[in-house]
């Protein structure tokens, strides 16, 4: 489909023309095959539908499309005929005489011919102008008719003439899930951690590494590459790819932030003197959680006299999770790996398969190190910006904050308690139970939301580009299963538990595919369930290990909620749609009971709602229960084996590619989901939902270092004031030593924006969406610039600062 912003997007590069072929609804019967589509903020563009498809006129004078890879002889009678057809149905589809001939597609090559064929094509219609030009050409001359008179609003999803393919949004989620980490870590962390770095700290800006990046990215990012409807062998090539974005862009985080604390002091007994860098590349404030393993060199730190500064001096708060003595290993450098999770995991892998041979007591001789994991809340982190933290030993002693032991029975706004199936702070309740489903109780509003997180898995007799159920459908829940749930983490500022459980499915499809096969495989589970002092967030990570086939898993959230309406993020825009979708039977293609997404869904009823947020996971349903009440559904994964099919009914039948076999679609083996539900009081804007998933999305980058040559932090590039505004790019313009920043205003209303800056502006600009100068902006005061959005309005604006000389 087209996103709705498409009109304005495009528009902002310069382009007044659209031209397309799916997505339609019954509305293109009014508006014909040329219209002026119009955008959330009222951008025009005229749009073309392509009557026929996008290669309506190609390989004329063959019998078949792919008789043009062929030396077949040029008939063209048959060229005749199939552009008298064609012109049958832009008789009926166009409002007016200028039609649109494609002549060509992606799959053939240029037509044999040409010149004979066009001659016949002039006897055969006499009163017919035939033009041969391009897309460019064609559009002029529907602008100069003027047959683009009426107007259409929205996104296009519709299959009415044309297949719309919806299952890609949940194919091969694997993909997904890695280019929205890679997505997230070049827009979200790495450009405007490098442009605070720059503009803020006197560094050069990596444009030569930024640009390879978003290059390489943009590889995986043809339609059939990151929709994953492709063979096996093109989506293998993508990982490597995915994987060279992901270390690129951490490598750059890495280097930012021990350019701020060094690893190495210049004398070796201040390399204890240990600092945390921690940044936040959001365009505003926050408090973060956060959970660190530190490593401490010989001799062994005295816990009881350990305090944790901030960058004035002050005594920080926090707790010792954990402290574990190991020979000096140095294989891996944990102080500069920027994730904690990350941190964890290859530590915790080490002492799994190394355990007996590393692990030493505190007072051994030789070189032990002191593995420290500790927890406490950075507060107020500058908005882009770092801050540091600094860890040292108290001469006197005993005033360090130590650790809490688990189990409170009453948590306060700041601290987690978690005891048997029960996890709590300030702002929820979560009961775990040991099928992996779990009630939240939002304290704010009384609402307790009961069943969440059960999962469906059904078959899936489709293809890589739809989904479709079986004549004899089955559907398998984990609502009846059996587990276990155990705490994992039990501290004061986060805590954990996890079910484990089975889910016994279906080994595959028959062999008629008709049926879900009677042989079942084991497919373990594990769901853990998440909460951090001070945060709504309902964390979820599910583990899921498949050795099924031809199967789609699901997880269902039902909201209690009565609703019309599921609001999903978009693109610039946050979209509402229908709950009850018609499904329009006699469409090329029927709608689904899906939607495409992308940070988060949402339904709402003017007092509460329920929003589920994901990192990847693209595809979203909503349905109503018994009661009319909301139900939300999570694709996970559809584990299909064939690229195309054309035997199935979710779309009538028809092929829509090659039929190839393409194993590597089942997406066997383990899987890791990340997701999580937030309830929240009043409408999705004033409880900035948006706000709450960008924090949930982003994670806080730390790296360790020292004392010795750090650079103090506080003072942030760029923060926004509206939660009413989304920030989608900081970035150092392509060719000029000014900022760039991207918003977009997320409301129906005109608001204005007051961007603070970290250093006195020198001039600013309003640019379009190629960083081309539209009209300057008159900076208020030294350090703020105000620009006015109108109703969903997208702005990029281009800032100079004071005494901004390109670095050495």
């Amino acid at each position: 489909g087209h996103i709705a912003q498409m009109p304005q997007i495009l528009r902002e590069a310069g382009i007044d023309s659209f031209i397309y072929t799916r997505g339609n609804t019954d509305e293109v019967d009014d508006l014909g095959s040329e219209y002026i589509w119009r955008g959330p903020d009222g951008s025009e563009v005229i749009a073309v539908n392509q009557c026929g498809g996008y290669a309506n006129a190609a390989a004329l004078g063959h019998a078949e499309l792919w008789h043009a890879h062929t030396q077949r002889e040029i008939r063209p009678e048959l060229a005749v005929r199939k552009v008298g057809e064609l012109f049958e149905r832009l008789e009926r589809s166009s409002n007016g005489d200028v039609w649109l001939l494609m002549n060509g597609s992606d799959h053939l090559p240029p037509q044999r011919e040409f010149g004979t064929v066009l001659a016949a094509l002039r006897e055969a219609f006499p009163g017919t102008e035939f033009r041969h030009g391009g897309l460019e050409a064609y559009v002029d001359a529907v602008r100069t008719a003027g047959t683009a008179s009426k107007r259409y609003s929205g996104e296009l999803l519709g299959g009415k003439d044309y297949h719309i393919l919806s299952g890609v949004w949940s194919t091969r989620t694997y993909l997904k899930q890695r280019n929205d980490r890679a997505q997230r870590l070049l827009a979200d962390t790495v450009e405007p951690l490098a442009s605070y770095a720059h503009f803020c700290l006197g560094r050069d800006y990596p444009a030569g590494f930024t640009g390879h990046a978003w290059k390489l990215l943009l590889k995986n990012h043809p339609h059939d590459s990151i929709c994953g409807c492709s063979t096996d062998e093109v989506h293998r090539e993508m990982e490597p790819r995915f994987a060279g974005v992901i270390e690129t862009g951490e490598r750059l985080v890495r280097n930012t932030l021990e350019s701020a604390a060094p690893m190495f002091a210049r004398e070796e007994r201040d390399d204890r003197d240990v600092v945390l860098c921690v940044a936040n590349t959001l365009a505003e404030r926050r408090d973060e959680v956060i959970d660190r393993l530190i490593v401490i060199t010989p001799p062994p730190p005295d816990l009881d006299r350990l305090t944790l500064l901030d960058g004035d001096g002050n005594a920080v708060p926090f707790e010792i999770v954990a402290a574990t003595y190991v020979e000096r290993f140095w294989g891996i450098d944990y102080r500069t790996e920027i994730s904690s999770e990350t941190q964890r995991e290859l530590f915790d892998s080490y002492l799994e398969r190394f355990g007996e041979h590393m692990r030493r007591k505190r007072d051994d001789a030789g070189l032990v190190d002191c593995f420290l994991r500790i927890r406490f809340i950075a507060r107020r982190l500058p908005a882009v910006g770092h801050a540091i933290f600094r860890l040292v030993e108290n001469d006197s002693g005993g005033d360090a904050p130590q650790a809490s032991p688990a189990g409170h029975s009453a948590p306060g706004a700041d601290t987690v308690a978690v005891r048997e199936g029960v996890i709590e702070n300030g702002h929820v309740r979560v009961r775990v139970h040991a099928n992996g489903a779990f009630d939240v109780l939002d304290k704010a509003t009384g609402r307790d939301y009961r069943g969440l997180n059960v999962l469906e898995d059904t078959e899936d007799v489709g293809d890589e580009y739809d989904y479709s159920p079986c004549e004899n459908s089955l559907t398998v829940t984990s609502a009846g299963s059996r587990g276990t749930v155990r705490v994992l983490d039990a501290g004061d500022l986060a805590g954990c538990l996890e079910a484990n459980l089975t889910l016994l499915l279906p080994r595959a499809i028959d062999d008629g595919r008709k049926k879900r096969s009677d042989d079942v495989v084991e497919c373990p589970v594990a769901v853990r369930v998440g909460l951090r002092a001070g945060s709504p967030v309902v964390d979820v990570e599910m583990r899921f290990d498949n050795g099924a086939k031809d199967h789609r898993l699901r997880a269902e959230f039902p909201t209690s909620i009565l609703s019309d309406t599921l609001v999903s993020d978009g693109h610039f825009y946050l979209n509402h749609r229908p709950i009850d979708r018609p499904e329009r039977p006699d469409w090329v293609q029927p709608s689904p009971p899906t939607y495409p997404q992308q940070g988060f869904s949402l339904v709402e009823d003017g007092k509460h709602g329920l929003a589920l947020l994901n990192r990847g996971l693209n595809e979203v349903a909503v349905r109503r229960d018994g009661d009319g009440r909301a139900v939300l559904s999570l694709t996970l994964l559809r584990a299909v084996g064939w690229l195309s099919r054309a035997d199935f009914p979710t779309r009538k039948f028809a092929n829509a590619g090659p039929t190839i076999h393409t194993p590597d679609a089942q997406c066997g083996g383990p899987s890791r989901f990340r997701y999580a539900i937030v309830p929240f009081a009043g409408g999705h804007l004033s409880a900035d939902v948006n706000g709450i998933a960008a924090r949930w999305r982003t994670d806080v980058p730390v790296t360790q270092g020292v004392w010795d040559g750090h650079i103090a932090g506080g003072t942030g590039l760029v923060s926004k004031g509206s939660p009413l505004t989304s920030i989608s790019a900081v970035k150092k313009h392509e060719t000029r030593d000014t900022l760039v920043v991207r918003l977009c205003n997320l409301s129906p209303e005109r608001i204005d924006e007051t961007l603070r800056l970290g250093r006195d502006v020198r001039a600013a600009w309003r640019t379009n969406t190629l960083e081309e100068r539209i009209d300057e902006l008159e900076p208020e005061g030294p350090r703020s610039v105000v620009v006015s959005l109108r109703h969903h309005e997208i702005a990029t604006l281009e800032i100079k600062f004071e005494g901004v000389e390109p670095s050495a």
